[in-house]
């Protein structure tokens, strides 16, 4: 990141941020790191004592052993067979004995305090990830039940709250052609546009998540609106149009209205509040901020307006340079670059492609930084290595697709 070419002043924090690497991109060496990581961590599998957790993790306990998609042997399975699916490296059929177990295992050690439906953090990814393996009527029905139960969650967000569990709907709906998926998806629809609020001061529809003990109005993909836009655009198929459309002309609305735009950039806060983010300078990260907006929003129907804000926020995550934090998909550098392998594919302009490789670049410096400092990698799809890898078998193909969201 050049000093002349930083965002302004305000859009950004750039203690959170590092210069981006003069490495030039290289095909044999992002094929090398996937497989490294790939085959590092189907070294360390510990049978019944799955995979270490990370230190950055910030395990309750060292010996602590997540079984969640999130950050636990749930997505560690899942990703290892994507690329092995991918040729990016080898099946291990060691794993795929422990996944009718992971459930039980992720309710005594993980997230429960939102209930235990979640995609992410619960029961739904890991139904999922076992009825791929298994197609078992009672796995799916325990899936559907779960998806079911939580489409009026109060926290009206991605990890917890029905956003994330009518993705999985999605999945299952293109995988099953059931009509029973369709059904629900559309139910959640219709319950999420029934849930939003207008907002007079803003002059926008926004949803408001009860969450943390709080009531927060979040913006971004992993906790706020972008994230729940998300599953309506892409479930757009099988919804009546007036109800696509109207969501779309809300988010215009309410996204045009919150960003913070300056110089052929745009960013927003994490949450919709005027009295909290004084002071605060915005993330850009995933979770919160401009390339998780983009990546959530880069089915939108294209339009100069919308086309100018998306584009406006790519730039932003460019100029603000690589995460500091690291490589990860939730608030790295590589969940940033899916940012411009999206805009890449919406515009088809090459700057994009070569930003996101620039970015995967990086990130393997990140990764192998962070290896070296710890003596060994980070076993987890959201917040490590193996969401990395993802992006880099991405970059080498120019696929978009973002790991769990746009495919399973």
């Amino acid at each position: 990141m050049q000093e002349e070419n930083r965002p302004p002043d305000g859009m950004f924090d750039p203690d959170r941020h590092e210069p981006l690497t003069v490495r030039a991109w290289n095909e044999d060496a992002v094929r090398r790191e996937i497989a490294f990581i790939a085959q590092e961590a189907q070294a360390a599998f510990e049978g019944n004592g799955l995979w270490p957790t990370h230190p950055l993790d910030e395990p309750p306990d060292p010996q602590t052993r997540y079984s969640m998609l999130y950050m636990g042997a749930g997505g560690v399975i899942w990703g290892l067979r994507r690329l092995a699916d991918r040729r990016f490296a080898e099946h291990d059929t060691r794993l795929e004995a422990i996944v009718p177990t992971l459930v039980s295992r992720n309710r005594e050690v993980g997230e429960t305090r939102f209930g235990a439906a979640s995609y992410l953090m619960g029961d739904s990814g890991l139904l999922l990830l076992d009825w791929q393996t298994s197609r078992s009527r009672a796995t799916e029905q325990a899936l559907f039940d779960a998806v079911r139960s939580n489409l009026r969650h109060p926290t009206r967000e991605m990890l917890w709250g029905s956003p994330g569990t009518l993705v999985v709907a999605l999945h299952m709906a293109a995988a099953t052609q059931d009509a029973r998926w369709k059904s629900v998806i559309r139910e959640g629809a219709d319950i999420l546009l029934d849930e939003m609020e207008y907002d007079k001061a803003l002059g926008a529809w926004v949803w408001r998540q009860d969450m943390y003990g709080k009531i927060r109005c979040f913006i971004g993909a992993g906790h706020g609106f972008a994230g729940n836009v998300y599953p309506i655009l892409r479930a757009s198929s099988c919804l009546r149009p007036g109800l696509v459309q109207e969501v779309v002309d809300r988010s215009w609305a309410a996204l045009n209205a919150l960003a913070i735009r300056a110089e052929g950039c745009a960013n927003w806060h994490a949450f919709h509040d005027p009295i909290l983010v004084q002071g605060r300078l915005p993330l850009v990260q995933d979770c919160h901020g401009a390339p998780g907006i983009v990546v959530r929003l880069a089915c939108v129907p294209r339009t100069e307006q919308w086309d100018r804000l998306l584009g406006e926020a790519g730039m932003l995550t460019w100029r603000a340079g690589p995460m500091r934090k690291g490589a990860s998909l939730c608030h790295g550098t590589a969940g940033n670059g899916y940012a411009f392998l999206k805009l890449w594919e919406r515009t088809g302009d090459e700057r994009w492609l070569a930003r996101a490789r620039a970015f995967a670049m990086h990130s393997i410096e990140q990764v192998q930084a962070q290896r070296r400092q710890q003596g060994r990698g980070r076993f987890s799809l959201w917040t490590g290595d193996i969401g990395t890898a993802l992006y880099l078998a991405d970059c080498l193909t120019g696929r978009s697709d973002f790991p769990t969201l746009d495919y399973f």
